[in-house]
């Protein structure tokens, strides 16, 4: 099913070319702030971004020039086998730089991350009612907690209760996460984007360096981009959704369910959920020119777009609502509904002292509520209401607000290295060396963080030229519009920007190849005319060549004719001829007669 370009998409891409401007403008307003020579990393970072500009072009004039694309064609065996030792190669080294990571930096879990951990060891014991009263208390005020606590669990049955296997699992998960970001480049746009995206997200700083937290977002954003990976694979392909809707139904039905699982780990998969929606609900799908009655019953199911959103619907909600029981069961507690369970989220974005961040007189609020009423529901409500409260009485407070939280979410990608400072620091393992290097990782890290955007705002630009192939880039799009849209009203932290830094990586990969695409038609074009002139001027050349053939043949033609022509002198002289008396007499008459003309003429 082809997406259609609408108004809607157009505006989405707009909004998103502004937002993203605004994240150059704070990214390197903000770079090298803290240094003894605060411009200098603004000056790499310019000559860095103008030598990869020139040098992607240099590339596409080469690949023109010396026709790479028909020598590296995908249809060729010895290509597809170089690609898959490629990415088998970079993956193997991603894991690896992982892993010394998590060898070089050993971390305890504090904060969030030992409430994972803890919870895991709980459900691994099976004694969290007993034990666990507080974080029976706790997952019911945020039951998504329970999600990767659940994933460290089976971890811990499998391979046994330590960090390090928490951690391990977070490799496979980010490495599992680089692999499905070059299938979903390679998808939207080709084989140049992938691999670009391929190698970012493989080599990301802030990624690889938070490998040594206990965090959900690994899980979380391997989960939501298979989502997205499974809806481009049953959308774009047009032979499955033709011969095969049965295999288009279940897949359907299987991103719902996924979708489901994912918001166990975090409900910003309720984002992913709308975009789907909003991308496929008003299209419709071309069918074969055949008697309706003659089409199978399941390929007109698939048809129309608002069909195929009911078959996600209807098992993300069957599914959630399984979770959601299961979960009430584990810790005995009734949880809230979601319209309730964001009221302490919205309380805390809403705070303007605490430009939107966590703040204990919020925290101390919801603890004593759910400790009067016992009900995580009327917790959250007293909540929401006081955000309400908080939204309408200052409403340029609010507005302010909101710009210093979309700085703080977008305005750099240091999380790796500042969680690793502070919690190194108060478990008292930070050396100078450690230091030094997390701090240097960092401002090079917002150096690449900065020339990705750039690269992303160019695919942005280009996506508001094109109408056909690319456009399920704007799923991308529209999730980016989505976190933006909601972390301006709940809770927000520099990291929360984490799943969407895959976007932008997709993004600048589409980008990338849009600009050797033009250099390479700049070229083309080129060579084209060169080629023409040079063929006018051979032509030209022959013509004038055959013009002098043709005027020598005709000049030899005439001289041969003249040849043969009668030479009377000759003819008299050699007796071939012979005139007689009164042919001399009539021309001496004549002769004589024309001498007395002229003389009366004279008179």
């Amino acid at each position: 099913m082809q997406l259609k370009r609408n108004w809607f998409n157009n505006f989405c891409i707009s909004l998103a070319i502004i937002g993203l401007l605004y994240v150059m403008i704070c990214g390197f307003t903000f770079l090298g702030g803290d240094k003894e020579y605060p411009d200098l990393l603004k000056g790499v970072l310019i000559f860095t971004l103008l030598g990869v500009w020139i040098g992607i072009k240099l590339l596409g004039n080469l690949a023109e020039r010396l026709h790479l694309s028909m020598i590296f064609s995908e249809n060729k065996n010895w290509v597809r086998i170089i690609q898959i030792v490629i990415v088998v190669v970079i993956l193997v080294i991603a894991a690896a730089i992982r892993i010394i990571i998590i060898q070089k930096i050993p971390m305890k879990p504090e904060s969030d991350y030992k409430t994972y951990y803890e919870i895991a060891k709980l459900l691994k014991s099976g004694d969290i009612l007993e034990k666990g009263k507080g974080y029976c208390n706790y997952i019911a005020l945020f039951p998504h907690v329970m999600g990767y606590s659940y994933i460290l669990k089976k971890a811990f049955e499998w391979f046994g209760t330590s960090v390090i296997v928490g951690q391990y699992v977070n490799v496979f998960f980010s490495v599992g996460t680089v692999y499905l970001m070059y299938r979903i480049a390679r998808l939207i746009k080709g084989r140049i984007a992938g691999m670009v995206a391929l190698v970012l997200c493989a080599f990301w700083p802030s990624q690889i360096l938070y490998i040594t937290m206990l965090s959900a977002e690994y899980a979380f954003t391997f989960f939501f981009y298979l989502c997205i990976l499974l809806f481009l694979t049953s959308m774009k392909d047009e032979d499955m959704n033709q011969k095969q809707p049965l295999k288009v139904v279940l897949s359907h039905v299987l991103l719902g369910v996924l979708i489901a699982l994912t918001a166990a780990i975090r409900p910003m998969a309720l984002i992913l959920l709308i975009a789907i929606i909003l991308c496929i609900f008003p299209q419709k799908m071309k069918l074969a020119n055949l008697p309706r009655n003659d089409l199978p019953l399941l390929l007109r199911l698939i048809e129309k777009g608002w069909r195929r959103c009911i078959l996600i619907l209807i098992p993300y909600i069957i599914i959630s609502n399984v979770i959601t029981s299961n979960i009430e069961l584990t810790v005995d507690k009734t949880l809230p509904s979601s319209a309730e369970s964001f009221g302490y989220n919205l309380l805390v974005g809403l705070n303007i002292k605490s430009v939107g961040g966590w703040n204990e007189q919020d925290a101390n609020l919801l603890e004593n509520t759910m400790e009067k009423t016992n009900s995580a529901s009327k917790a959250h409500i007293a909540c929401r209401n006081i955000a309400l409260k908080r939204l309408t009485s200052n409403p340029k407070g609010i507005f302010n607000l909101f710009i210093a939280k979309y700085e703080l979410l977008w305005g750099n990608d240091d999380y790796g290295s500042t969680w690793n400072l502070t919690f190194l620091n108060e478990q008292k393992h930070l050396t100078k060396a450690k230091s030094d290097f997390l701090y240097e990782i960092r401002d090079y890290n917002n150096i690449l963080y900065i020339m990705t955007v750039f690269f992303a705002l160019v695919a942005l630009l280009y996506l508001l030229k094109k109408e056909k192939e690319e456009s399920y880039a704007i799923l991308l799009i529209l999730i980016y519009i989505g976190t933006v849209g909601m972390h301006l009203f709940v809770e927000s932290q520099n990291r929360y920007h984490y799943f969407v830094l895959q976007i932008f990586i997709v993004l600048a990969g589409m980008g990338v190849e849009w600009i050797i695409e033009d250099a390479k038609q700049t070229v083309g074009n080129v060579l084209c005319e060169r080629e023409l002139a040079l063929t006018l001027e051979d032509e030209g050349q022959n013509e004038i060549e055959e013009l002098e053939a043709e005027k020598l043949r005709i000049q030899e033609l005439v001289k041969k004719e003249m040849s043969h022509s009668f030479d009377m002198t000759e003819a008299l002289k050699n007796g071939h001829v012979v005139m007689t008396v009164s042919e001399v007499y009539g021309k001496d008459n004549n002769e004589v007669f024309d001498e007395k003309d002229k003389e009366e003429e004279v008179i």
